[in-house]
C-alpha cells in the first residue's frame, strides 16, 4: 500500500483522512470547480465517509499546493478532479504534480483522466484555457483515446489515458469506465458513454 511518494524528499502525495477530505470539499472544490463538474457536498461526503474514492494532497517543501481525487478499481484509476491551489497557479507545479502522480501509480494498469471537451467553450477565452488543459496532459505522456462520446452530469468530456501496459480498444475502456462509475454514481443516468466499436 502507497500512501505517500517522496520525490527527492521535497515533493511528497499524501493520501489524507476523512476529516481533512471533508474540509478540503468547502476549503476549495467549491470554488475550483463548477457546480456541474463536482459532485455535491452530500454525495461527496458518502463517497469520502464509504471509501469509495481516495482523497490525495500534493506537497512541495512541506507546504500542501495541489490534490486530487481517484478512484481505483482492478488495478485501473479513475481520476475525478485535480487542481493546483489558486495561489500557487502558474509556477509549473501542475507539471510536477502530474509526473508524480504517474509515477505514484507505476505498478497499476493505466489511468484516465476527464478533460473538459472543446464543445463546451463558450468563447475563443475558454476554449483556449481548455486546449491549454488537454496539451498538459498529452504532454506528460497521456493519449486521448478518440472514438468514444463521453457526457457526465451534461458536461461533454474528452477521455485521456496513460498506459502503464498494451493500449486498450475503446470498447474496453468505455467497459471499464462504465465499471468504475457503477459503484459511485447515485444514477448510472448521469453517465453517457458509448464507443464507437461495438460488442460482436
Amino acid at each position: 500500500m502507497h500512501d505517500n511518494l517522496d520525490c527527492g524528499r521535497k515533493n511528497m502525495i499524501i493520501k489524507i483522512e476523512e476529516k481533512e477530505g471533508l474540509e478540503l470539499y468547502k476549503k476549495y472544490m467549491e470554488t475550483d470547480f463548477p457546480e456541474d463538474e463536482r459532485p455535491s457536498y452530500k454525495e461527496y461526503k458518502k463517497l469520502t465517509i464509504s471509501n469509495k474514492h481516495d482523497i490525495y494532497k500534493y506537497q512541495e517543501n512541506g507546504e500542501t499546493v495541489a490534490y486530487f481525487i481517484s478512484i481505483e478499481k482492478d488495478n485501473n484509476i479513475l481520476i475525478t478532479h485535480l487542481a493546483v491551489i489558486k495561489k500557487y497557479r502558474g509556477i509549473g507545479i501542475g507539471k510536477r504534480l502530474l509526473n508524480s502522480i504517474i509515477n505514484f501509480y507505476k505498478n497499476k494498469n493505466l489511468l484516465i483522466v476527464e478533460a473538459e471537451s472543446e464543445k463546451m467553450a463558450n468563447n475563443e477565452a475558454e476554449l483556449d484555457i481548455i486546449k491549454k488543459r488537454k496539451k498538459y496532459y498529452l504532454n506528460a505522456g497521456f493519449e486521448e483515446q478518440k472514438g468514444i462520446k463521453y457526457i457526465l452530469t451534461d458536461v461533454d468530456y474528452s477521455i485521456l489515458v496513460y498506459y502503464y501496459i498494451t493500449k486498450l480498444t475503446n470498447l474496453e475502456l468505455t467497459n471499464i469506465i462504465k465499471s468504475i462509475y457503477n459503484d459511485v454514481l447515485p444514477n448510472m443516468d448521469y453517465l453517457k458513454i458509448e464507443s464507437d466499436e461495438k460488442d460482436i
